[in-house]
């Protein structure tokens, strides 16, 4: 036991958490981060997308005359979208049940469950890089600094070659039939259709509420106020919130900034959660304008310690289906 014991406290830490980023581009004011993405890159693994990252964002490296600040968004992390990826997990495995029991180790060395988020969208195309360094001599023992150099992938979640799992349609409608689950609208023009998560989630959710016709479950007391009987039933029979449809699931989560006249140095975000592993930085000038990334700014993400593979990302579980002969139509809450 106490050779187990120092065993673990002397364990080396071998996850790269902090990562480097800059912007792709210097013509866009949005930038997307995609944490799984660019985790597998600095550690030559795959993490999986579904789960829930907690990060900060630091601002590093700036120009000196560069006054602004940085909005972060992520998606929400309430209940509805914490159902919303579980429930698709879950149709996803189920009606891919048969063709990976056929595959078996022959299916993809690295292949996982892929929400699109932003592989379909045509508005954010600012995908952060990856960077780290090597050291630079001039040929004696001068140290002359570091040279960085973009850690390159294979492939990305957000390439058209794994953009979203997909799964087949029931229907062949010309040659769309295939399915792929996104965060956006639904895709009913390409020739991979999407569903979106959110709203095929709201279809499993019945909202119908029956007229009560009783008298009150006190009907049978001889004293009873019958204000207080018409206030239980009345008060509460329509919900404190929009029952036909979802909020937008995009958060702003955190605001952080330069201010050249205060000597401030770093400035570090809050550590929050994002959801599925995907953030966007939107800059911003001092008098709270859009401003283009100039492509030389060190973003630092810091991700949380924990317990997979180096990091806390709690994996969202797949949803136990109620299956129906027409499809799938409920779940286990």
């Amino acid at each position: 036991m106490a050779k187990r014991t120092a065993r673990k406290m002397i364990s080396v830490d071998d996850c790269q958490r902090t990562l480097e980023l800059r912007s792709d581009k210097t013509d866009q004011n949005v930038m997307v981060l995609q944490i799984p993405d660019l985790l597998a890159r600095a550690n030559r693994r795959l993490y999986q997308q579904c789960r829930a990252y907690d990060l900060q964002i630091k601002i590093g490296t700036v120009s000196t005359s560069v006054e602004g600040r940085y909005e972060i968004y992520t998606l929400s992390n309430a209940w509805w979208v914490k159902k919303s990826i579980e429930y698709a997990k879950a149709v996803y495995l189920h009606f891919t049940k048969e063709e990976r029991a056929l595959l078996g180790d022959r299916k993809g060395k690295w292949n996982d469950f892929v929400i699109d988020t932003f592989h379909g969208s045509n508005t954010y195309t600012n995908f952060a890089n990856l960077y780290q360094y090597a050291p630079a001599f001039d040929g004696s023992t001068n140290f002359e600094g570091m040279t960085a150099s973009e850690v390159v992938p294979d492939e990305t979640i957000q390439e058209s070659t794994i953009g979203s799992s997909e799964v087949e349609g029931d229907s062949d409608i010309a040659d769309d039939t295939d399915y792929g689950f996104s965060i956006f609208a639904e895709d009913l023009l390409g020739s991979v259709r999407s569903y979106n998560i959110f709203d095929q989630y709201m279809l499993t959710r019945q909202h119908t509420t029956p007229a009560d016709t009783r008298a009150g479950p006190y009907q049978d007391l001889l004293e009873i106020d019958q204000v207080a009987m018409k206030n239980l039933k009345e008060a509460g029979d329509n919900a404190p919130y929009d029952l036909d449809a979802f909020p937008s699931p995009w958060v702003l989560v955190d605001s952080i900034g330069h201010d050249q006249g205060i000597a401030q140095g770093v400035v570090t975000s809050r550590t929050f959660t994002a959801p599925l592993g995907v953030v966007i930085i939107k800059k911003l000038d001092a008098a709270g304008a859009d401003s283009n990334f100039a492509g030389s700014e060190k973003i630092l993400s810091l991700v949380k310690k924990g317990k997979y593979k180096g990091v806390h990302a709690p994996a969202y579980k797949a949803t136990k289906l109620l299956m129906e002969s027409s499809g799938v139509s409920k779940f286990k809450q």
